[in-house]
C-alpha cells in the first residue's frame, strides 16, 4: 500500500507570499498607471493654458495644492543690477550655465520666487565661466516647477518653486530662455509594469498547482 505523500506546508507558505507579494505589487503598479493618466492629462492642460498671475497660483500654494507646471506671469518688483546665480549643465555634449535670479513680488503669500532665466549664452562650452552682472527680472511669463533647494538669492520667505521663463520683459542680455524637459518624459515608465507583476503571480500559481497535483498524482509505474 502506497502512503499518501505529506502536505508541503513550507512549500505552501513560500509560494503564498509569492503570490501576495507579486499581486501587491501589481496592483500598486496599477493604481499608478491610473494616476499617470490623470496627471498626463493634468500637464497637458496647464502646458497650453494661458498664464496666470502669479499672486493668485501661489496662493493656492498656501493651502496645501501642487501648482507644478502651471503658466504664470510675474511682475518683480524693480532692484539694482547684481551678479547672476549660475547652475552648470550639459547640453549637446556641452557645457552650459542656467542663470538663475531673483524675482521680488509685492502681493504673492511669498516673498518672491527663483527665476531659471534660461542659458547664459557666453558660457557655452566652459565648465568655469566668469559670473555676469544682470539686471533683475521685470515681466516674467514661465511654467512653475517644484524645486528642492535652488539658493535663496536674497529673497525673504521665496516660494517652493522654481519659475522658468519662457519670456522676459525686457529680455536678459545674452540670456535665452530655455525650457525644461518635457516633464511627461520622467512618466514614461510609471506604471507600466502591473501586466508582469500580475504574469509572475500567475506564473507562480501555476507551477504551485502543477507540482501540488503531480506530487497526489504520480505516473502509475508501467507493467514490466
Amino acid at each position: 500500500m502506497t502512503s499518501r505523500p505529506r502536505f508541503p506546508v513550507g512549500l505552501t507558505l513560500a509560494v503564498a507570499i509569492v503570490f501576495a507579494v507579486t499581486v501587491s505589487l501589481g496592483v500598486w503598479q496599477l493604481r499608478r498607471a491610473n494616476w499617470k493618466t490623470h496627471e498626463l492629462a493634468r500637464i497637458a492642460a496647464l502646458k497650453h493654458a494661458p498664464p496666470t498671475p502669479i499672486d493668485a497660483v501661489l496662493s493656492r500654494v498656501v493651502t496645501g495644492e501642487d501648482v507644478s507646471f502651471t503658466r504664470v506671469v510675474a511682475n518683480c518688483l524693480p532692484g539694482p543690477a547684481a551678479p547672476a546665480e549660475l547652475h552648470m549643465i550639459s547640453d549637446n555634449g556641452e557645457w552650459i550655465a542656467r542663470t538663475l535670479g531673483p524675482c521680488h513680488l509685492a502681493e504673492a503669500p511669498f516673498g518672491g520666487i527663483v527665476v531659471d532665466r534660461g542659458f547664459l549664452a557666453s558660457s557655452r562650452g566652459s565648465p568655469n565661466p566668469p559670473t555676469p552682472t544682470l539686471p533683475m527680472p521685470g515681466r516674467v511669463v514661465g511654467v512653475l516647477y517644484s524645486r528642492a533647494e535652488p539658493p535663496a538669492l536674497g529673497l525673504t520667505h521665496p516660494a517652493p518653486y522654481t519659475l522658468v521663463a519662457e519670456q522676459e520683459t525686457p529680455p536678459a542680455p545674452g540670456v535665452s530662455p530655455a525650457p525644461y524637459p518635457d516633464a511627461t518624459d520622467n512618466l514614461q515608465y510609471v506604471g507600466a509594469y502591473w501586466l508582469t507583476w500580475f504574469g509572475l503571480a500567475g506564473a507562480v500559481a501555476g507551477v504551485y498547482a502543477a507540482m501540488f497535483w503531480r506530487r497526489y498524482h504520480p505516473k502509475p509505474n508501467p507493467p514490466r
